[in-house]
Protein backbone atom coordinates (compact mmCIF):
# COMPACT_ATOMS: atom_id res chain seq x y z
CA UNK A 1 0.00 0.00 0.00
CA UNK A 2 2.71 2.64 0.80
CA UNK A 3 4.38 2.30 -2.65
CA UNK A 4 0.98 2.86 -4.39
CA UNK A 5 0.43 5.99 -2.32
CA UNK A 6 3.87 7.26 -3.25
CA UNK A 7 3.20 6.82 -6.97
CA UNK A 8 -0.10 8.72 -6.67
CA UNK A 9 1.65 11.63 -5.00
CA UNK A 10 4.24 11.73 -7.76
CA UNK A 11 1.49 11.87 -10.42
CA UNK A 12 -0.23 14.71 -8.55
CA UNK A 13 3.02 16.67 -8.35
CA UNK A 14 3.63 16.10 -12.04
CA UNK A 15 0.13 17.32 -12.96
CA UNK A 16 0.51 20.39 -10.76
CA UNK A 17 3.86 21.20 -12.35
CA UNK A 18 2.47 20.82 -15.86
CA UNK A 19 -0.44 23.13 -15.06
CA UNK A 20 1.75 25.91 -13.64
CA UNK A 21 4.94 25.69 -15.74
CA UNK A 22 5.32 26.54 -19.39
CA UNK A 23 7.66 23.94 -20.84
CA UNK A 24 9.01 23.83 -24.39
CA UNK A 25 9.47 20.40 -26.02
CA UNK A 26 13.07 19.23 -26.49
CA UNK A 27 14.39 21.66 -23.91
CA UNK A 28 15.76 21.10 -20.47
CA UNK A 29 13.20 21.28 -17.71
CA UNK A 30 13.26 24.68 -16.02
CA UNK A 31 12.79 25.34 -12.37
CA UNK A 32 9.19 26.22 -11.54
CA UNK A 33 8.64 29.92 -12.09
CA UNK A 34 8.00 32.01 -8.99
CA UNK A 35 4.85 33.67 -10.35
CA UNK A 36 3.23 31.38 -12.96
CA UNK A 37 0.26 33.70 -13.43
CA UNK A 38 2.65 36.49 -14.53
CA UNK A 39 4.51 34.09 -16.83
CA UNK A 40 1.34 32.94 -18.60
CA UNK A 41 -0.18 36.43 -18.84
CA UNK A 42 2.98 37.94 -20.37
CA UNK A 43 3.27 35.07 -22.84
CA UNK A 44 -0.38 35.53 -23.84
CA UNK A 45 0.32 39.25 -24.39
CA UNK A 46 3.36 38.51 -26.59
CA UNK A 47 1.58 35.87 -28.69
CA UNK A 48 -1.31 38.24 -29.41
CA UNK A 49 0.62 41.44 -30.10
CA UNK A 50 3.89 40.38 -31.73
CA UNK A 51 2.17 40.46 -35.14
CA UNK A 52 0.76 43.95 -34.55
CA UNK A 53 3.81 45.84 -33.27
CA UNK A 54 7.55 45.45 -32.70
CA UNK A 55 7.88 44.29 -29.08
CA UNK A 56 11.29 45.46 -27.93
CA UNK A 57 12.87 44.22 -24.71
CA UNK A 58 12.13 47.57 -23.07
CA UNK A 59 8.44 47.31 -24.00
CA UNK A 60 8.21 43.74 -22.71
CA UNK A 61 9.80 44.65 -19.37
CA UNK A 62 7.44 47.61 -19.00
CA UNK A 63 4.41 45.42 -19.79
CA UNK A 64 5.66 42.77 -17.36
CA UNK A 65 5.80 45.40 -14.60
CA UNK A 66 2.26 46.57 -15.38
CA UNK A 67 0.92 43.01 -15.37
CA UNK A 68 2.74 42.21 -12.12
CA UNK A 69 1.30 45.30 -10.46
CA UNK A 70 -2.20 44.38 -11.58
CA UNK A 71 -1.75 40.85 -10.24
CA UNK A 72 -0.66 42.18 -6.85
CA UNK A 73 3.03 41.19 -7.19
CA UNK A 74 5.11 43.86 -5.48
CA UNK A 75 8.03 45.26 -7.51
CA UNK A 76 10.63 44.41 -4.83
CA UNK A 77 9.80 40.67 -5.09
CA UNK A 78 10.95 40.32 -8.68
CA UNK A 79 13.81 41.96 -10.55
CA UNK A 80 12.70 42.75 -14.09
CA UNK A 81 16.23 42.62 -15.42
CA UNK A 82 17.39 41.81 -18.92
CA UNK A 83 18.50 38.40 -17.60
CA UNK A 84 15.00 37.73 -16.29
CA UNK A 85 13.50 38.69 -19.67
CA UNK A 86 15.88 36.46 -21.63
CA UNK A 87 15.01 33.58 -19.29
CA UNK A 88 11.30 34.22 -19.94
CA UNK A 89 11.95 34.16 -23.70
CA UNK A 90 13.95 30.92 -23.51
CA UNK A 91 11.31 29.17 -21.40
CA UNK A 92 8.56 30.10 -23.82
CA UNK A 93 10.33 30.00 -27.19
CA UNK A 94 9.73 33.72 -27.81
CA UNK A 95 11.54 35.07 -30.87
CA UNK A 96 11.34 38.36 -32.76
CA UNK A 97 8.59 38.15 -35.37
CA UNK A 98 8.23 40.14 -38.56
CA UNK A 99 4.99 42.05 -38.94
CA UNK A 100 2.52 40.61 -41.43
CA UNK A 101 -0.45 42.20 -43.10
CA UNK A 102 -4.00 41.14 -42.30
CA UNK A 103 -5.42 38.32 -44.35
CA UNK A 104 -7.89 39.39 -47.00
CA UNK A 105 -11.48 38.38 -46.47
CA UNK A 106 -12.57 35.32 -48.40
CA UNK A 107 -15.76 34.80 -50.38
CA UNK A 108 -17.34 32.17 -52.62
CA UNK A 109 -14.47 32.49 -55.07
CA UNK A 110 -11.97 31.91 -52.26
CA UNK A 111 -13.80 28.71 -51.29
CA UNK A 112 -13.60 27.42 -54.85
CA UNK A 113 -9.91 28.28 -54.99
CA UNK A 114 -9.18 26.70 -51.61
CA UNK A 115 -10.81 23.33 -52.25
CA UNK A 116 -8.37 21.97 -54.88
CA UNK A 117 -5.44 22.94 -52.64
CA UNK A 118 -7.04 21.26 -49.64
CA UNK A 119 -7.83 18.11 -51.61
CA UNK A 120 -4.26 17.91 -52.82
CA UNK A 121 -3.01 18.40 -49.27
CA UNK A 122 -5.34 15.74 -47.84
CA UNK A 123 -4.38 13.27 -50.57
CA UNK A 124 -1.02 12.81 -48.81
CA UNK A 125 -2.66 11.36 -45.69
CA UNK A 126 -5.02 8.47 -45.05
CA UNK A 127 -8.43 9.56 -43.61
CA UNK A 128 -7.56 8.30 -40.11
CA UNK A 129 -4.57 10.69 -40.12
CA UNK A 130 -6.51 13.84 -41.06
CA UNK A 131 -7.96 15.79 -38.12
CA UNK A 132 -10.00 18.91 -37.52
CA UNK A 133 -10.29 20.78 -34.24
CA UNK A 134 -12.67 23.63 -33.53
CA UNK A 135 -13.98 25.43 -30.48
CA UNK A 136 -17.43 26.51 -29.39
CA UNK A 137 -18.85 28.43 -26.49
CA UNK A 138 -21.56 26.89 -24.33
CA UNK A 139 -23.88 28.68 -21.91
CA UNK A 140 -24.34 25.47 -20.02
CA UNK A 141 -27.17 26.75 -17.78
CA UNK A 142 -29.11 28.58 -20.46
CA UNK A 143 -32.88 28.30 -20.11
CA UNK A 144 -34.90 27.86 -23.35
CA UNK A 145 -36.69 31.15 -22.66
CA UNK A 146 -35.76 34.35 -24.54
CA UNK A 147 -36.20 36.65 -21.54
CA UNK A 148 -34.24 34.49 -19.09
CA UNK A 149 -31.57 33.73 -21.70
CA UNK A 150 -30.98 37.42 -22.43
CA UNK A 151 -30.35 38.08 -18.74
CA UNK A 152 -27.80 35.27 -18.52
CA UNK A 153 -25.93 36.17 -21.71
CA UNK A 154 -25.81 39.94 -21.17
CA UNK A 155 -25.28 40.03 -17.40
CA UNK A 156 -21.99 40.06 -15.49
CA UNK A 157 -22.42 36.40 -14.59
CA UNK A 158 -21.99 35.34 -18.22
CA UNK A 159 -18.33 34.36 -17.71
CA UNK A 160 -19.36 32.19 -14.76
CA UNK A 161 -22.06 30.42 -16.74
CA UNK A 162 -20.24 29.78 -20.00
CA UNK A 163 -17.66 27.20 -21.00
CA UNK A 164 -15.41 27.00 -24.03
CA UNK A 165 -15.12 23.54 -25.55
CA UNK A 166 -12.60 22.26 -28.10
CA UNK A 167 -13.66 19.18 -30.07
CA UNK A 168 -11.36 17.21 -32.36
CA UNK A 169 -11.86 14.13 -34.54
CA UNK A 170 -10.31 12.51 -37.58
CA UNK A 171 -11.88 12.13 -41.01
CA UNK A 172 -13.16 8.57 -40.70
CA UNK A 173 -14.51 9.13 -37.17
CA UNK A 174 -12.31 6.42 -35.67
CA UNK A 175 -10.54 8.79 -33.25
CA UNK A 176 -12.46 11.32 -31.18
CA UNK A 177 -10.21 13.08 -28.68
CA UNK A 178 -11.54 13.82 -25.19
CA UNK A 179 -12.92 17.38 -25.18
CA UNK A 180 -10.94 20.27 -23.79
CA UNK A 181 -13.27 22.20 -21.46
CA UNK A 182 -12.40 25.70 -20.25
CA UNK A 183 -14.26 27.25 -17.33
CA UNK A 184 -13.90 30.28 -15.08
CA UNK A 185 -12.93 28.60 -11.80
CA UNK A 186 -9.83 26.49 -11.19
CA UNK A 187 -11.44 24.39 -8.44
CA UNK A 188 -15.19 25.01 -8.18
CA UNK A 189 -16.82 23.66 -5.03
CA UNK A 190 -18.56 20.91 -7.00
CA UNK A 191 -15.12 19.40 -7.78
CA UNK A 192 -14.45 18.72 -4.10
CA UNK A 193 -14.58 15.00 -3.22
CA UNK A 194 -14.44 14.25 -6.97
CA UNK A 195 -11.43 12.88 -8.82
CA UNK A 196 -11.91 14.68 -12.14
CA UNK A 197 -9.14 12.59 -13.70
CA UNK A 198 -11.79 9.87 -13.89
CA UNK A 199 -13.65 12.01 -16.44
CA UNK A 200 -12.75 11.67 -20.12
CA UNK A 201 -11.86 15.31 -20.71
CA UNK A 202 -9.23 17.95 -19.95
CA UNK A 203 -10.27 20.89 -17.77
CA UNK A 204 -8.55 24.28 -17.76
CA UNK A 205 -9.62 27.70 -16.56
CA UNK A 206 -9.22 31.45 -16.78
CA UNK A 207 -11.40 34.33 -15.66
CA UNK A 208 -13.07 34.69 -19.08
CA UNK A 209 -13.39 30.95 -19.83
CA UNK A 210 -11.68 31.70 -23.15
CA UNK A 211 -9.48 29.57 -25.41
CA UNK A 212 -6.31 31.58 -24.79
CA UNK A 213 -3.31 31.20 -27.06
CA UNK A 214 -1.34 29.60 -24.24
CA UNK A 215 -4.12 27.04 -23.67
CA UNK A 216 -4.33 26.30 -27.39
CA UNK A 217 -0.59 25.70 -27.57
CA UNK A 218 -0.74 23.41 -24.53
CA UNK A 219 -3.54 21.46 -26.25
CA UNK A 220 -1.56 21.26 -29.51
CA UNK A 221 1.54 19.91 -27.78
CA UNK A 222 -0.57 17.25 -26.08
CA UNK A 223 -2.31 16.44 -29.39
CA UNK A 224 1.13 16.02 -30.98
CA UNK A 225 2.05 13.51 -28.27
CA UNK A 226 -1.24 11.59 -28.52
CA UNK A 227 -1.28 11.16 -32.30
CA UNK A 228 2.41 10.25 -32.27
CA UNK A 229 1.59 7.32 -30.01
CA UNK A 230 -1.58 6.34 -31.86
CA UNK A 231 -0.14 6.45 -35.38
CA UNK A 232 3.33 5.24 -34.38
CA UNK A 233 5.25 8.22 -35.65
CA UNK A 234 3.38 8.71 -38.93
CA UNK A 235 2.66 12.39 -39.37
CA UNK A 236 -0.93 13.61 -39.28
CA UNK A 237 -2.62 16.63 -40.82
CA UNK A 238 -4.51 19.01 -38.52
CA UNK A 239 -6.93 21.50 -40.09
CA UNK A 240 -7.61 24.67 -38.11
CA UNK A 241 -9.56 27.86 -38.66
CA UNK A 242 -8.07 31.31 -38.20
CA UNK A 243 -9.23 31.94 -34.63
CA UNK A 244 -6.94 34.63 -33.19
CA UNK A 245 -5.69 32.27 -30.47
CA UNK A 246 -4.49 29.67 -33.01
CA UNK A 247 -0.80 30.57 -33.16
CA UNK A 248 1.88 27.94 -33.74
CA UNK A 249 5.07 29.98 -34.12
CA UNK A 250 7.87 28.61 -31.97
CA UNK A 251 6.24 25.19 -31.47
CA UNK A 252 8.25 22.10 -32.35
CA UNK A 253 5.65 19.56 -33.48
CA UNK A 254 7.11 16.12 -34.10
CA UNK A 255 4.03 14.40 -35.51
CA UNK A 256 1.63 17.10 -36.75
CA UNK A 257 1.43 19.19 -39.93
CA UNK A 258 -0.91 22.16 -39.40
CA UNK A 259 -2.91 23.66 -42.25
CA UNK A 260 -5.01 26.81 -41.70
CA UNK A 261 -8.27 27.09 -43.59
CA UNK A 262 -8.82 30.38 -45.44
CA UNK A 263 -10.68 33.06 -43.43
CA UNK A 264 -14.45 33.22 -43.79
CA UNK A 265 -14.67 29.83 -45.53
CA UNK A 266 -15.01 27.55 -42.52
CA UNK A 267 -18.82 27.39 -42.50
CA UNK A 268 -18.53 25.44 -45.72
CA UNK A 269 -15.23 23.59 -45.65
CA UNK A 270 -14.51 22.98 -41.97
CA UNK A 271 -15.93 19.57 -40.96
CA UNK A 272 -16.66 20.60 -37.37
CA UNK A 273 -18.78 23.48 -38.66
CA UNK A 274 -20.54 21.24 -41.17
CA UNK A 275 -22.59 19.30 -38.64
CA UNK A 276 -20.28 17.67 -36.07
CA UNK A 277 -20.54 20.44 -33.50
CA UNK A 278 -24.27 20.76 -34.13
CA UNK A 279 -24.73 17.03 -33.52
CA UNK A 280 -22.88 17.42 -30.21
CA UNK A 281 -25.01 20.42 -29.22
CA UNK A 282 -28.23 18.53 -29.89
CA UNK A 283 -27.17 15.74 -27.56
CA UNK A 284 -25.93 18.14 -24.86
CA UNK A 285 -29.16 20.18 -24.92
CA UNK A 286 -31.18 16.97 -24.81
CA UNK A 287 -29.50 16.00 -21.53
CA UNK A 288 -29.72 19.60 -20.28
CA UNK A 289 -33.47 19.99 -20.93
CA UNK A 290 -34.13 16.54 -19.49
CA UNK A 291 -32.36 17.70 -16.31
CA UNK A 292 -34.48 20.88 -16.23
CA UNK A 293 -37.65 18.79 -16.50
CA UNK A 294 -36.55 16.57 -13.61
CA UNK A 295 -35.93 19.61 -11.40
CA UNK A 296 -39.30 21.16 -12.27
CA UNK A 297 -41.06 17.87 -11.55
CA UNK A 298 -39.31 17.87 -8.16
CA UNK A 299 -40.89 21.26 -7.35
CA UNK A 300 -38.12 23.69 -8.39
CA UNK A 301 -38.73 26.94 -10.28
CA UNK A 302 -36.85 27.16 -13.57
CA UNK A 303 -35.45 30.64 -12.82
CA UNK A 304 -33.87 29.29 -9.62
CA UNK A 305 -32.10 26.33 -11.21
CA UNK A 306 -28.29 26.29 -11.01
CA UNK A 307 -26.75 23.33 -12.77
CA UNK A 308 -23.19 22.79 -11.56
CA UNK A 309 -20.24 22.85 -13.94
CA UNK A 310 -19.55 19.24 -12.88
CA UNK A 311 -23.00 18.17 -14.11
CA UNK A 312 -22.45 20.15 -17.33
CA UNK A 313 -19.08 18.45 -17.88
CA UNK A 314 -20.69 15.03 -17.52
CA UNK A 315 -23.35 15.97 -20.08
CA UNK A 316 -20.64 17.34 -22.41
CA UNK A 317 -18.80 14.01 -22.25
CA UNK A 318 -22.04 12.08 -22.83
CA UNK A 319 -23.01 14.37 -25.70
CA UNK A 320 -19.64 13.96 -27.42
CA UNK A 321 -19.82 10.18 -26.96
CA UNK A 322 -23.22 10.22 -28.71
CA UNK A 323 -21.76 11.77 -31.90
CA UNK A 324 -21.40 8.73 -34.13
CA UNK A 325 -18.61 7.67 -36.46
CA UNK A 326 -21.15 7.83 -39.31
CA UNK A 327 -22.07 11.44 -38.53
CA UNK A 328 -18.41 12.51 -38.40
CA UNK A 329 -17.58 10.73 -41.67
CA UNK A 330 -20.64 12.21 -43.43
CA UNK A 331 -19.72 15.73 -42.34
CA UNK A 332 -16.17 15.37 -43.63
CA UNK A 333 -17.48 14.06 -46.96
CA UNK A 334 -19.95 16.93 -47.21
CA UNK A 335 -17.11 19.47 -47.19
CA UNK A 336 -15.58 17.81 -50.30
CA UNK A 337 -12.07 18.48 -48.97
CA UNK A 338 -11.12 14.79 -49.01
CA UNK A 339 -9.59 13.45 -52.20
CA UNK A 340 -11.96 10.46 -52.26
CA UNK A 341 -15.17 12.54 -52.32
CA UNK A 342 -17.25 13.60 -55.32
CA UNK A 343 -15.96 16.07 -57.87
CA UNK A 344 -16.23 19.81 -57.31
CA UNK A 345 -18.68 20.52 -60.14
CA UNK A 346 -21.64 20.91 -57.79
CA UNK A 347 -19.86 22.86 -55.08
CA UNK A 348 -21.20 26.22 -56.23
CA UNK A 349 -24.78 24.99 -56.03
CA UNK A 350 -24.13 23.52 -52.61
CA UNK A 351 -22.86 26.84 -51.33
CA UNK A 352 -26.23 28.47 -51.90
CA UNK A 353 -27.28 26.83 -48.63
CA UNK A 354 -24.13 27.68 -46.70
CA UNK A 355 -26.07 29.78 -44.21
CA UNK A 356 -28.06 26.68 -43.31
CA UNK A 357 -25.04 24.39 -42.98
CA UNK A 358 -26.47 22.86 -39.82
CA UNK A 359 -29.13 21.13 -41.90
CA UNK A 360 -26.53 18.85 -43.49
CA UNK A 361 -26.34 16.72 -40.36
CA UNK A 362 -29.62 14.97 -40.99
CA UNK A 363 -28.97 11.49 -39.71
CA UNK A 364 -32.00 9.69 -38.36
CA UNK A 365 -30.62 9.58 -34.81
CA UNK A 366 -30.00 13.33 -34.73
CA UNK A 367 -33.48 14.02 -36.07
CA UNK A 368 -34.96 11.93 -33.27
CA UNK A 369 -32.95 13.91 -30.71
CA UNK A 370 -34.15 17.20 -32.24
CA UNK A 371 -37.75 16.03 -32.13
CA UNK A 372 -37.37 15.00 -28.50
CA UNK A 373 -35.93 18.43 -27.62
CA UNK A 374 -38.95 20.07 -29.27
CA UNK A 375 -41.31 17.79 -27.35
CA UNK A 376 -39.68 18.59 -24.00
CA UNK A 377 -39.75 22.33 -24.73
CA UNK A 378 -43.50 22.08 -25.29
CA UNK A 379 -43.87 20.30 -21.94
CA UNK A 380 -41.92 23.01 -20.11
CA UNK A 381 -44.17 25.61 -21.80
CA UNK A 382 -42.26 28.78 -20.85
CA UNK A 383 -43.91 32.17 -21.48
CA UNK A 384 -41.33 33.30 -24.05
CA UNK A 385 -40.08 29.88 -25.11
CA UNK A 386 -37.47 29.34 -27.80
CA UNK A 387 -37.93 26.80 -30.54
CA UNK A 388 -35.48 23.90 -30.66
CA UNK A 389 -33.41 25.31 -33.54
CA UNK A 390 -33.24 28.74 -31.92
CA UNK A 391 -32.07 27.13 -28.67
CA UNK A 392 -29.33 25.29 -30.56
CA UNK A 393 -28.08 28.39 -32.39
CA UNK A 394 -27.20 31.04 -29.79
CA UNK A 395 -24.98 33.57 -31.64
CA UNK A 396 -22.97 34.40 -28.51
CA UNK A 397 -21.82 30.77 -28.34
CA UNK A 398 -19.73 31.34 -31.47
CA UNK A 399 -17.31 33.52 -29.47
CA UNK A 400 -14.45 31.60 -27.88
CA UNK A 401 -11.78 34.29 -27.74
CA UNK A 402 -11.42 38.04 -28.14
CA UNK A 403 -8.02 39.70 -28.13
CA UNK A 404 -7.97 42.03 -25.10
CA UNK A 405 -7.88 45.70 -26.05
CA UNK A 406 -5.40 46.77 -23.39
CA UNK A 407 -3.13 45.48 -20.64
CA UNK A 408 -5.85 45.88 -18.01
CA UNK A 409 -7.98 43.22 -19.72
CA UNK A 410 -5.00 40.84 -19.76
CA UNK A 411 -4.59 41.34 -16.04
CA UNK A 412 -8.27 40.60 -15.39
CA UNK A 413 -8.00 37.29 -17.26
CA UNK A 414 -5.14 36.02 -15.13
CA UNK A 415 -6.05 37.38 -11.70
CA UNK A 416 -6.22 34.69 -9.07
CA UNK A 417 -9.85 33.99 -8.26
CA UNK A 418 -9.16 33.77 -4.54
CA UNK A 419 -8.06 37.38 -4.65
CA UNK A 420 -10.96 38.34 -6.90
CA UNK A 421 -13.54 36.72 -4.60
CA UNK A 422 -11.99 38.43 -1.59
CA UNK A 423 -12.36 41.80 -3.24
CA UNK A 424 -15.87 41.12 -4.49
CA UNK A 425 -17.59 39.33 -1.63
CA UNK A 426 -20.70 41.44 -2.19
CA UNK A 427 -20.79 40.66 -5.92
CA UNK A 428 -22.71 37.40 -6.04
CA UNK A 429 -22.43 37.26 -9.84
CA UNK A 430 -18.66 36.69 -9.53
CA UNK A 431 -18.66 34.02 -6.81
CA UNK A 432 -18.75 30.28 -7.50
CA UNK A 433 -22.30 29.23 -6.55
CA UNK A 434 -21.88 25.47 -6.94
CA UNK A 435 -22.14 23.15 -3.96
CA UNK A 436 -19.81 20.48 -2.65
CA UNK A 437 -20.58 16.91 -3.67
CA UNK A 438 -21.34 14.64 -0.71
CA UNK A 439 -18.79 11.86 -0.25
CA UNK A 440 -20.27 8.47 -1.12
CA UNK A 441 -19.14 5.67 1.19
CA UNK A 442 -18.74 2.06 0.12
CA UNK A 443 -21.81 0.82 2.02
CA UNK A 444 -24.04 3.43 0.37
CA UNK A 445 -22.61 2.56 -3.06
CA UNK A 446 -23.21 -1.15 -2.48
CA UNK A 447 -26.84 -0.56 -1.49
CA UNK A 448 -27.43 1.52 -4.63
CA UNK A 449 -25.76 -1.12 -6.75
CA UNK A 450 -27.94 -3.79 -5.22
CA UNK A 451 -31.00 -1.82 -6.36
CA UNK A 452 -29.58 -1.69 -9.90
CA UNK A 453 -28.90 -5.43 -9.73
CA UNK A 454 -32.51 -6.14 -8.73
CA UNK A 455 -33.78 -3.88 -11.51
CA UNK A 456 -31.71 -5.74 -14.13
CA UNK A 457 -32.96 -9.11 -12.89
CA UNK A 458 -36.48 -7.95 -13.73
CA UNK A 459 -35.56 -7.04 -17.33
CA UNK A 460 -35.20 -9.09 -20.51
CA UNK A 461 -31.77 -9.96 -21.97
CA UNK A 462 -29.70 -8.18 -19.31
CA UNK A 463 -27.05 -10.85 -18.77
CA UNK A 464 -24.13 -8.67 -19.89
CA UNK A 465 -25.25 -5.72 -17.76
CA UNK A 466 -25.55 -7.96 -14.70
CA UNK A 467 -21.97 -9.14 -15.27
CA UNK A 468 -20.81 -5.50 -15.23
CA UNK A 469 -22.70 -4.84 -11.99
CA UNK A 470 -21.13 -7.95 -10.45
CA UNK A 471 -17.67 -6.71 -11.43
CA UNK A 472 -18.28 -3.38 -9.72
CA UNK A 473 -19.67 -5.15 -6.67
CA UNK A 474 -16.47 -7.20 -6.42
CA UNK A 475 -14.36 -4.03 -6.58
CA UNK A 476 -16.44 -2.38 -3.89
CA UNK A 477 -16.24 -5.46 -1.73
CA UNK A 478 -12.44 -5.42 -1.87
CA UNK A 479 -12.45 -1.73 -1.08
CA UNK A 480 -14.81 -2.08 1.89
CA UNK A 481 -12.02 -2.91 4.31
CA UNK A 482 -9.70 -0.08 3.28
CA UNK A 483 -9.12 2.97 5.54
CA UNK A 484 -12.06 5.35 5.74
CA UNK A 485 -10.26 8.28 4.11
CA UNK A 486 -10.11 6.48 0.73
CA UNK A 487 -13.34 4.58 1.15
CA UNK A 488 -15.24 6.23 -1.69
CA UNK A 489 -16.54 5.04 -5.01
CA UNK A 490 -14.39 7.44 -7.04
CA UNK A 491 -11.18 6.53 -5.21
CA UNK A 492 -12.00 2.86 -5.75
CA UNK A 493 -12.40 3.34 -9.51
CA UNK A 494 -9.18 5.38 -9.67
CA UNK A 495 -6.90 3.03 -7.72
CA UNK A 496 -8.08 -0.05 -9.50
Amino acid sequence: MPPKKKITLTDNQKEKRLSTEIIQPNQKRHKPVTYPELEVALKEFVLNYQHRAILSDAILIEKAKLIAEGLGISENKLQFSNGWLQGFKRRNGIRQQKLQGEAASADQTAILEALPILREKCANYSPERIYNMDEMGLFYRLEPDRTLATRRISGRKKNKERLSIALCANADGSHKLPPLIIGKYANPRCFKNINIRNLSMTYRNNNKAWMLTTLFQDWLRDFDRQVGQKHRGQRVLLLLDNCSSHKIEGLNLLNVDVHFLPPNTTLKIQPMDSGIIMSFKKHYRYYHIHWILEQIEAGQYIQDLKMSVLQAIQYIIQGWNEVTTETISNCWNHTKILSNTDCLDDIEADNIGVENHIETDDTEADDLVLNEISRMLEIINLPNSMGAKEFLNIPEENIVYEVPEDITEFIEIFKKQSEENTNDLNDLDEIDDSTEVVTVGTNVALKSLNTVHTYLLQQENSNEQIKLVNTIENLLGKNKHKPLYINTLFDTCFHY
